[in-house]
């Protein structure tokens, strides 16, 4: 005992000895990059702040010779960039080597705070742009048929009617159209276009097989052809900004709202947390401008920063492509003849964002001993405008065939009826020359005061491409001149200059002067003149006053002198409601002297819109009627609808008369099956469609009112609104001694697994019923039940049923 006795008091004395040991220190604030002690623990792991804001992560850091050592692999977990820091290949770094970088070690709270210059944080990225969003797009498989039938009545009758059939699913879309001309004794059917697309949003690439317009560019003419496209498909993507557009940066020292104004007008707004950030894709703009961003503190304190842009949406962002490469045989006739290939040609076109200051441009084409290239740039200078410049090329090893007549401008389609200048048989003389080149010039300056565009196209004799050799040869010379002034914020000023020379005709010069005022409150004053710079006699001048009214009503006034005829006229119109209804238009006046009127009536349905004209001139009436429509099937339905663009939606909602919603904007009632087709939608972007519920009986629910569909181009897509009925009742429970169940005791629809609760006076509202329905009332171990029928009502209110006793054991009614 004794032993064990003076072992427990040396056990407290050494005890002791030690507490007196260990000095009693009190917390001393660490100092900015002050390691804890070198005896210290190797590694620590520290709650980490990040210029102020807590990062809500604790991190591992290592003590190193010079201080703290971080992974890199920490940076990444804090939303750093470690390229930013110089460090990315490394495992680890000294944070006391990253310029910009200040930490301060608490060694008590055992927190790291980092506070980081703006060249080491990745800037906060905005998107400005406020365009529609794009979105997966959907089809649902159907067909379609749009007709637009014109019929002249009287002593010279005439029907023609337009259609067009397509059939779309999940593999494409097929479209061929027509048109069907009687006259007299005359009938004929001329095919016009008939093809099958293919597009993929994800590449923005699109196929087509059939017939198609090739591509071109604004240095070559574009063709007519059948065989195989396969090209580029901005339109897929209709959120993608193409051109190159200038990025504001800047920084707010702490958290805020930043706004961003573009030539004077608030485009976008949003909260940016402290630190560097950068607004990119800043929209709304077209030629020379400014850009103003204003960062705001929660106190109002503003800093704002203002940055000069111009913007040609001809030109491609950097890095971007665009092509087309098409393959077939050149068509002749078109609108004449319904199968009129001939000469098999191929034909490639290509833009490339070299820079934001720089977008290339190639064209190709070979067909018929014909080969034609050439290239092309536009070049932005500054602030001051994009010059644009092509040189091409052709060599053709075979006499061209002869000139056939035809116009300037549009589509060569080989008939002699689109593009091209008009020339007689002299034009083959320059068919036996072997090769020529083309040189295009243009410059193009669009501003807020004023804006200047100009073109020129040189040509050799020799110079030939595909339309050429189709008998549509090229212009030898084309110039185009147009300067825009703003004179105020209600008035511009405008004047035109266009030039041709054919290579067998007399050269072409117009020139014309324009201007406008908008004098407020629907008040437009219009005055123009065009005068032929070659013959003084082909001349113009043309005055034009206008009003709206707030009812849709328009009223005009029109005067005006051409080569010497006199005119006046007077209208008042009022087109149909986007959601439907009738339209009309009055015209009166005279053309050199000779009294002309005209009226027509218009209507516009959910089936589609019919117009009747009639037209008076010297004592001689003509009257015409005119229809257009569509006739789709989908979702095991036929109806009639508007005529339908390229992309459409099918509402249904199983019950009749329910308005439908397009973008805020009432378009017509659901039919007698439940459906309204929505012509007219944008492929590949979000369209929103809405049902109005608040018609619909008391006794039907809808689980959703609003949607977004994205339709396919060519095709449409269903928009489905199940309108269910209520299958539900107010159930009276009562309890053995028939008063009232208390109120909140728990219910439980055996049926359907539903619960609910009592209310007041024994009342409780039991949905998703049957023909037999049980209810289970109560808590476990104090429970009752209870069974009843229930029969849907002939009206629309919800019916009460009971009271119903409910019982310990099975039974009730």
């Amino acid at each position: 005992m004794r032993a064990e006795h003076w072992a427990y008091r040396l056990l407290l004395a050494h005890s002791f000895g030690l507490c007196c040991c260990v000095p009693v220190l009190a917390p001393i604030p660490a100092r900015a990059q002050a390691p804890p002690p070198p005896s210290a623990p190797d590694e620590l792991y520290l709650e980490v702040s990040v210029n102020g804001e807590d990062s809500g992560m604790i991190l591992r850091f290592r003590q190193g010779p010079s201080g703290l050592r971080s992974s890199v692999q920490n940076l990444r977990e804090l939303g750093l960039d470690p390229a930013l820091f110089g460090v990315a290949g490394q495992d680890e770094f000294d944070l006391e080597r990253i310029p910009g970088l200040r930490y301060d070690y608490d060694t008590v709270r055992q927190r790291l705070h980092l506070q980081l210059a703006d060249a080491l944080r990745p800037p906060f990225a905005l998107d400005a742009r406020g365009g529609r969003p794009s979105a997966p797009a959907s089809v649902t498989p159907g067909l379609l048929l749009n007709c637009d039938a014109y019929a002249q009545l009287g002593r010279e009758r005439r029907l023609a009617i337009f259609n067009e059939w397509r059939y779309f699913s999940g593999a494409g879309a097929f479209s061929s159209s027509g048109l069907w001309n009687a006259s007299g004794a005359e009938r004929n059917y001329i095919r016009l276009d008939s093809y099958w697309l293919r597009e993929d949003e994800t590449s923005m690439r699109s196929l087509q097989v059939g017939d198609f317009v090739s591509g071109s560019l604004s240095w070559s003419r574009a063709l007519r052809m059948g065989g195989v496209q396969w090209r580029r498909n901005f339109d897929l993507r209709p959120d993608l900004l193409t051109y190159p557009v200038a990025a504001l940066g800047g920084s707010a020292v702490v958290p805020g709202v930043l706004q961003l104004y573009v030539n004077g007008v608030q485009q976008y707004s949003a909260e940016v947390p402290s630190g560097p950030f950068v607004v990119r894709q800043i929209a709304g703009l077209n030629g020379a401008g400014q850009a103003t961003v204003v960062t705001r503190d929660a106190a109002g304190r503003a800093v704002s920063a203002t940055l000069p842009l111009y913007v040609d949406t001809r030109m491609l962002s950097e890095g971007l492509s665009d092509y087309a490469l098409e393959l077939g045989a050149l068509r002749r006739g078109y609108g004449s003849r319904s199968f009129g290939y001939a000469l098999p040609a191929v034909s490639a076109s290509w833009r490339h964002g070299w820079s934001p200051r720089l977008t290339l441009e190639a064209h190709g084409e070979a067909g018929g001993h014909l080969v034609n290239g050439g290239g092309g740039l536009l070049w932005r200078l500054g602030q001051a405008g994009v010059l644009s410049a092509a040189l091409a090329g052709s060599y053709h090893s075979r006499a061209l065939p002869p000139t056939v007549a035809g116009g300037l401008g549009g589509v060569q389609d080989g008939s002699g009826t689109d593009n091209g200048a008009a020339q007689d048989g002299a034009g083959a003389s320059g068919a036996a020359r072997r090769g020529g080149g083309q040189l295009a010039l243009g410059y193009q300056y669009l501003g807020r005061r004023f804006s200047v565009d100009l073109l020129s196209v040189r040509a050799s004799g020799g110079y030939a491409d595909l339309g050429s050799a189709q008998g549509t040869p090229v212009l030898r010379g084309s110039d185009r001149m147009a300067l825009n002034l703003a004179l105020s914020s209600s008035q511009s000023l405008s004047l035109a200059y266009t030039g041709a020379r054919p290579s067998a005709q007399p050269a072409a010069r117009i020139a014309a002067l324009s201007y406008s005022l908008s004098m407020g409150n629907g008040l437009y004053l219009g005055v123009s003149a065009f005068r032929d710079l070659k013959d003084r006699a082909v001349r113009g001048l043309f005055f034009n006053l206008s009003y709206s009214f707030d009812n849709r009503v328009n009223a005009a006034a029109s005067s005006g002198r051409q080569n010497g005829v006199r005119s006046k006229l007077f209208s008042l119109t009022r087109a149909p409601d986007f959601g439907g209804g009738f339209g009309w238009a009055l015209q009166k006046g005279s053309i050199d002297q000779t009294a002309v009127d005209q009226a027509q009536v218009q209507y516009l349905g959910d089936a589609g819109q019919v117009s009747l004209l009639t037209q008076g001139r010297a004592g001689q009436r003509g009257t015409s009627l005119s229809a257009s429509g569509a006739l789709v099937a989908m979702d095991g339905a036929v109806l009639a609808a508007r005529q339908v663009g390229s992309g459409f939606a099918l509402v249904s909602t199983g019950v009749a008369g329910v308005p439908v919603v397009h973008e805020n904007r009432e378009i017509g009632h659901t039919g007698r099956g439940g459906y309204l087709l929505v012509p007219n939608l944008l492929p590949y972007a979000l369209n929103r469609l809405a049902i109005d519920t608040g018609g619909l009986a008391a006794d039907v629910r809808v689980r959703s009112t609003r949607a977004e569909v994205a339709p396919r181009r060519l095709a449409g897509v269903l928009a489905a609104f199940p309108v269910e009925r209520y299958r539900a009742a107010t159930v009276v429970v009562q309890q053995a001694d028939g008063t009232p169940m208390a109120v909140g005791t728990p219910v439980r629809h055996v049926q359907s697994g539903a619960e609910t609760v009592i209310g007041y006076d024994g009342m409780t509202f039991v949905d998703e019923l049957g023909e037999e329905n049980e209810l289970v009332v109560g808590k476990p171990g104090a429970q009752c039940r209870l069974r009843f029928r229930y029969r849907p009502p002939a009206g629309s209110a919800l019916p009460v049923l009971g009271p119903f006793p409910c019982l310990p054991a099975a039974g009730g009614r």
